[in-house]
């Protein structure tokens, strides 16, 4: 069973609509380290403010069910609109009502507090979706109302579900932890990285809203608070309170992106809505025409290697022009984030070396799967694999559904490319090569074991199907008693089954494990937005990484010697 985190984001965080990709992100960082996640969200800022004024307008003080109502709409808002941007991504979600999960509070309709929840209405829903989210500040009285939690109140119920649910809590904030002062407005404040019980109730308000913290006191839930996709933040609920030693800001990672195409515009645009994190110096382009919308876009591919550049990202396909750009990359100690799998299994031999350890450089999640986190589930499994099996390639899902519905082939793979699933020049998708490059990538992260795509018996749909109803294009290795075995071929699944269910572009794995069980994952595999987020991941990952690399480890804060613990310093290898 997956680890339950439960993430709530605050106004404080999603200020407005165009703030959502920062939980989309920190939402993905979730669901790709192996966890079932439950965001449990707020009104954006100022809207319950305002709602609370117009129903005072409306209702006086004379129906407080109709005000708890009129209020609760501004957090149904933000997780609605959350929940498409999720979907867009091609993360699997579902939205859930209080009323949904029985969320039953006590106390008056404005002012109650989370007291009961069908914890087994929550695990149905996670048997659907990975991601559920929640909007905050309300639940319902034993009558069916509305009620409101009050102030701090969606602190508080994100406190009780992850008490309840026996998961782990996060309060993600606009600050990367806990001071002993406003870091806004005194520049000597200190971050705790632990905070004991006692403490916390003396430092963190307004952060944390006191009945939040004390119900997490009396239920003795720890929990964590920072900021999204960040790898700094304070543990609430320890025995000793530790400091963190001033450090300066980390300055913003200078990136170069290498092709601005369907993907990488996807990452050019996912990256400026981070300018304190990332700083794109170019964007290399073969038809500086093409981008004159895009200021730092230039022609002179020299600049992706200077100096001054800390990570490349390569959104250009192909395989041995990027793979001499992303060589010499490594060879001068740059991060490198691909997307590329034809590249990485082409050349995983001379790159294996780059994707591993400690001072790990070379990052290409995205390379299979798309927004699926294939690779991550595969790096934490604590078990050995006995099969693989799935659907790999979404151009091939679309292009067969098409088929189905009455398509021509020319006009099924037409309406993939026009949709952003398939390349100008599909061949690769259709002939199953594209998938056996994922497949030999998958069988080395499952079995540690490489085979190269080339030996992997590969049929694909480039040839006409005499009944395409039901077909899916099907990847699957296991471990045999004389070794590995591995293939790409057109079946048809079991009617009604896991695979057999997938649509479009969406991908669907199954990982069966030596002791039986099977682990399922299913999200979408092509286009724009999935495959950019899944980028982001790795691209959010190397960033923490350089948060956290360092070469020193910090002397101890004179503030609390007896408390304080080892700190590694930040190092941007600048």
């Amino acid at each position: 069973m997956s680890k339950i985190e439960v993430l709530k984001f605050g106004s404080s965080v999603l200020h407005a609509p165009g703030e959502l990709h920062v939980a989309v992100d920190e939402i993905y960082r979730r669901w790709r380290s192996g966890c079932r996640v439950l965001a449990v969200v707020s009104a954006f800022e100022g809207v319950t403010d305002q709602l609370i004024r117009e129903a005072a307008q409306i209702f006086g003080t004379d129906c407080p069910e109709a005000t708890a109502a009129y209020v609760a709409t501004g957090e149904q808002k933000t997780a609605a609109l959350l929940v498409g941007s999720l979907v867009r991504s091609g993360i699997p979600t579902r939205l859930v009502e209080p009323r949904e999960i029985d969320l039953v509070a006590a106390g008056s309709a404005l002012d109650s507090a989370p007291r009961r929840v069908n914890v087994w209405a929550l695990e149905g829903f996670w048997r659907a979706a990975p991601i559920l989210v929640l909007p905050g500040f309300f639940g319902i009285d034993h009558q069916g109302h509305t009620t409101l939690f009050g102030r701090g109140g969606t602190d508080m119920s994100a406190l009780f579900l992850a008490s309840e649910l026996k998961g782990s809590c996060r309060l993600l904030k606009d600050v990367n932890g806990v001071f002993d002062a406003d870091p806004a407005s005194k520049a000597t404040a200190h971050r705790f990285t632990a905070l004991s019980w006692t403490t916390a109730i003396e430092v963190s308000g307004p952060l944390i809203q006191p009945k939040a913290l004390h119900y997490a006191r009396i239920r003795t839930l720890p929990f964590h608070v920072g900021r999204p996709n960040e790898s700094a933040g304070t543990h609430v609920g320890k025995t000793a309170d530790e400091w963190a030693p001033p450090t300066p800001p980390t300055p913003p990672l200078r990136v170069a992106l290498l092709g601005c195409g369907v993907v990488g515009r996807g990452v050019y645009e996912s990256l400026k809505r981070y300018p304190t994190r990332f700083e794109i110096r170019h964007v290399l382009v073969r038809d500086l025409a093409k981008y004159a919308d895009i200021p730092e876009a230039t022609n002179d591919w020299s600049l992706g290697l200077q100096d001054s550049i800390d990570l490349v990202i390569e959104c250009i396909g192909g395989v041995e022009s990027a793979f001499l750009l992303i060589a010499n990359a490594l060879s001068a100690k740059k991060f490198v984030v691909t997307a590329n799998k034809a590249l990485v299994a082409a050349h995983w031999p001379a790159l294996s070396h780059y994707a591993r350890g400690s001072k790990r450089l070379l990052w290409y999640s995205a390379a299979v799967g798309g927004a699926l986190p294939i690779l991550e589930t595969l790096a934490t499994l604590d078990a050995p694999v006995r099969e693989i099996r799935g659907i790999i390639n979404g151009t091939c899902g679309f292009v067969l559904d098409a088929l189905v519905s009455g398509k021509t082939r020319p006009e099924a793979i037409a309406l993939a490319q026009a949709a952003g699933f398939a390349e100008a020049d599909p061949a690769r998708d259709l002939s199953g090569a594209d998938s056996a490059d994922k497949l030999a990538l998958m069988m080395e992260a499952a079995f540690g074991q490489w085979m190269a795509p080339a030996s992997i018996p590969t049929r694909g749909i480039d040839r006409d199907l005499s009944d395409p109803r039901g077909i899916k294009l099907i990847a699957r290795a296991q471990v045999a008693p004389d070794g590995m075995t591995a293939s790409v071929a057109p079946e048809l699944p079991t009617q009604g089954s896991f695979l057999a269910l997938a649509r479009a572009a969406e991908n669907r794995i199954e990982i069966e494990l030596k002791c039986g069980s099977v682990i399922r994952l299913r999200g979408q595999g092509a286009g724009r937005w999935p495959t950019a987020v899944s980028v982001m991941g790795d691209v959010h990952e190397v960033a923490r990484v350089v948060e956290t690399r360092g070469v020193e480890e910090s002397s101890p804060s004179p503030l609390r010697q007896s408390n304080v613990v080892k700190f590694t310093a930040v190092n941007a290898t600048r």
